[in-house]
């Protein structure tokens, strides 16, 4: 188990001038001795100094581990260590506790160190990034820290204490939501970004009403959620919500996306749940299928009322790939579903169903996707002729994309945190 370092106790054991430190099963006491020995470390730059000592310029965002130190120990006893650190910004506001999660059950653990290093053993002290709101949305901001770190023998009266300076990157994620509490007429807002979506006109239903779909419907604890009837023998197109065509959901290498859905059945093959895509009209060659999918279909069992998750991407080539993850979820019950896509020369997709990817998820990789000259859609897709051909049929929420792949903790997070239909965070 690591060993959590608060910055009370930090300050307390350098404010007391590198005094003595005893090892016992609560890890280092502070106490009063008439011999103290300091033992102060070469420089950094030498082959081998007494207590190797590397700043890191990590980054991510809320609810990731940054990494913050790493140390080598060249003395020839086992040492415990202990870190303080303040936040430094241009407007000197941002503190140590805006920035990282408390870690385990006191709110005031910051850092996560190791119990102790053995000789010629090198250590790391990491933090999680906490959830700053008022960081602009998609923004990167850089935070300066000044690092105390102190080491200490375990069988020895020796202290060794350093000051560093160390980069944390903040990056934010996060790219649209949309909110089906607070639809007017026919927007759907996005209260991140402005990307805000469109229901389908259907007509006046009254004098001075008019009617789009789909249609709001109470969603229980989730509050209000947007119940799509989706039905290709309908007379006129099917249920749907519609962005602009905007390069910041082309998603052409990292990205995310997130929703609620409470499946009933799939009208017809595939459901859509998000659909940037390009489709051949009148099945030219010319016009390359570019883009992206998340969707349901049926499980090679259509009678289990289980729903298979697929993802797909289209490049620029017009080479298309679409995969069957084996992930399910089940008909008439809400589930969480996410689609991370990292960009690299070996990508990884996962899928997740309610936080997990292992037990009910999937682990695999698509090429990354070629960006699309169609708007997204939510709720539905386009088959050949630019007509909307697969639409989802059930209640959904919370649909939220971002411009990185979320990691597994990450996930579990928003999961956790959006069950009550408040829209949750990825930072926990």
């Amino acid at each position: 188990m690591s060993k959590k370092w608060t910055r009370r106790s930090a300050l307390a054991l350098i404010g007391s001038g590198a005094g003595l430190l005893t090892w016992g099963t609560g890890g280092f006491t502070d106490v009063t001795a008439d011999r103290q020995v300091n033992i102060n470390t070469t420089p950094d730059s030498l082959d081998h100094p007494r207590l190797g000592i590397n700043t890191l310029g990590d980054g991510g965002g809320p609810g990731q581990r940054v990494s913050l130190i790493t140390f080598q120990n060249n003395l020839d006893e086992e040492i415990g260590v202990n870190l303080n650190a303040a936040t430094v910004d241009s407007d000197d506001t941002t503190e140590v506790a805006d920035l990282f999660k408390g870690e385990g059950i006191d709110p005031t653990n910051y850092f996560d160190a190791p119990d102790s290093v053995g000789p010629e053993e090198q250590g790391i002290i990491e933090a999680t990034l906490d959830l700053l709101p008022d960081v602009s949305i998609g923004s990167d901001r850089e935070y300066d820290l000044l690092l105390d770190f102190t080491a200490g023998t375990k069988n020895e009266n020796q202290t060794i204490t350093l000051s560093r300076k160390a980069t944390v990157t903040y990056e934010d994620p996060r790219v649209s939501y949309w909110d089906f509490e607070q639809i007017e007429g026919q927007t759907v807002p996005d209260l991140w970004s402005g990307n805000d979506a469109s229901r389908k006109y259907v007509g006046k239903i009254g004098p001075f009403r008019y009617g789009y779909e789909p249609d709001p419907a109470d969603g229980g604890n989730r509050g209000t959620v947007l119940d799509f009837r989706g039905d290709r023998f309908r007379s006129g197109d099917d249920d749907v919500i519609t962005t602009s065509d905007t390069s910041k959901l082309d998603f052409t290498d990292d990205f995310s996306l997130s929703v609620w859905i409470k499946p009933t059945s799939i009208p017809n093959l595939y459901a859509r749940l998000f659909s940037k895509w390009d489709s051949p009209r009148n099945n030219r060659e010319s016009d390359a299928e570019k883009g992206y999918q998340f969707f349901l279909g049926e499980t090679d069992d259509k009678f289990d009322n289980e729903f298979e998750i697929g993802i797909e991407t289209g490049q620029r080539n017009g080479k298309t790939t679409k995969i069957k993850t084996g992930a399910t979820v089940d008909e008439g019950k809400w589930n969480h579903v996410v689609w991370t896509h990292t960009s690299s020369k070996e990508s990884e997709d996962r899928v997740y169903v309610n936080g997990d990817h292992e037990g009910n998820g999937y682990s695999g990789n698509l090429p990354d996707p070629y960006g699309s000259n169609e708007p997204l859609r939510i709720g539905n897709g386009i088959g050949g002729n630019d007509r909307l051909r697969y639409p989802f049929n059930g209640l959904m929420d919370e649909a939220k994309a971002y411009d990185t792949a979320l990691t597994s903790e990450q996930v579990k997070n928003l999961y956790e945190t959006s069950k009550g239909g408040d829209g949750g965070s990825i930072g926990g």
